[in-house]
């Protein structure tokens, strides 16, 4: 084997994956350590998420009962069904290439255990714990984006994992749901609808920080733009009937207008904030080929994230 494609050993489970691959095919954590030219959720998290995250921290225990009660003990039974009734996507297949690079690029800890529903309504979304993220693709989704589309849908959702929403985004939509009855059963009657607000608030606010990831892996607005036609096409709603919908209707949704989000896109396409990032993404792409135990010229040892062989001095990229 090429000594640029060497192997090395999963510090989680052990499995031999290629270094290029940055992900354990096995367990799907990272085998190459982060570095600082990786992208952190400070370099695109939009301002009201982080403020909206704060806040709901200081609901606790609130969120660590959820994820205690909602989450842990359903997320096996969530496994289960998905795989009776869906197919989880393969190692190495082209899909898994499109989320093994959103995840590479997004500086990802651990990819999402992912599937592919059949539906015929087109829709994404991640769900579990920061640990044990999991990925839902339609089968629909994947019919009417191009492969473009398709990438700009999965950096959004990876970009929910990245910001750490899942536990809490979990939290908004079992009050959008209505799950008082089960929160009295906990104890946790004392939710009011100022909390629901602020969490459907949050929810909104999140949704930016994710379709700012997006842009960072696609680095094409446009791209963005055609993903959120063909959606608005498939709900049978046009931007006409987007752009009459106010700001009182949105205080009851958990996602923001597509009007809203392009708007607030734009503003981060042209910010110095997203020339920086890109620049990061961009410096990290081109580290990619310098990350192996053993130089690409002289095959002499050399440690994994060193730009230079401390034998010949070449660099690796």
């Amino acid at each position: 084997m090429n000594d640029e494609y060497s192997e090395i050993p999963c510090p989680r489970c052990g499995a031999y994956t290629r270094i290029d691959r940055i992900f354990c095919l096995r367990c799907r954590h990272r085998v190459i350590p982060l570095t600082p030219y990786d992208i952190v959720v400070d370099d695109f998290i939009y301002p009201s998420d982080r403020d909206g995250i704060e806040s709901i921290k200081d609901l606790e225990p609130l969120p660590q009962l959820v994820k205690h009660f909602f989450i842990e003990k359903k997320l096996n039974l969530l496994r289960s069904q998905l795989v009776r009734e869906s197919i989880k996507v393969k190692s190495l297949s082209s899909l898994d290439s499109i989320i093994r690079k959103c995840g590479i690029m997004l500086g990802l800890k651990v990819l999402p255990e992912s599937f592919i529903i059949s539906s015929d309504i087109p829709q994404a979304f991640t769900f579990g714990t920061d640990e044990e993220p999991m990925l839902v693709i339609s089968s629909s989704m994947l019919e009417i984006m191009d492969e473009e589309e398709l990438e700009a849908v999965i950096a959004h959702e990876l970009g929910h994992v990245k910001s750490g929403h899942l536990v809490y985004h979990t939290l908004a939509e079992l009050l959008v749901q209505g799950a008082s009855f089960s929160f009295s059963l906990m104890g946790l009657n004392m939710i009011t609808e100022p909390i629901r607000l602020l969490l459907l608030a949050w929810h909104r606010d999140s949704e930016i920080s994710a379709d700012r990831a997006s842009i960072l892996v696609t680095n094409d607005l446009d791209v963005i733009k055609s993903m959120f036609s063909k959606l608005i096409k498939q709900s049978e709603r046009g931007f006409e009937r987007v752009e009459i919908l106010n700001s009182i209707s949105e205080l009851f949704k958990t996602h923001p207008t597509y009007l809203n989000r392009i708007k607030k896109l734009e503003e981060f396409y042209n910010s110095v904030e997203f020339k920086n990032a890109r620049k990061k993404i961009e410096k990290r792409i081109m580290l990619l080929r310098a990350i192996s135990p053993i130089c690409r010229f002289c095959g002499a040892k050399k440690p994994l994230l060193s730009v230079f062989c401390p034998s010949c001095g070449r660099s690796q990229i």
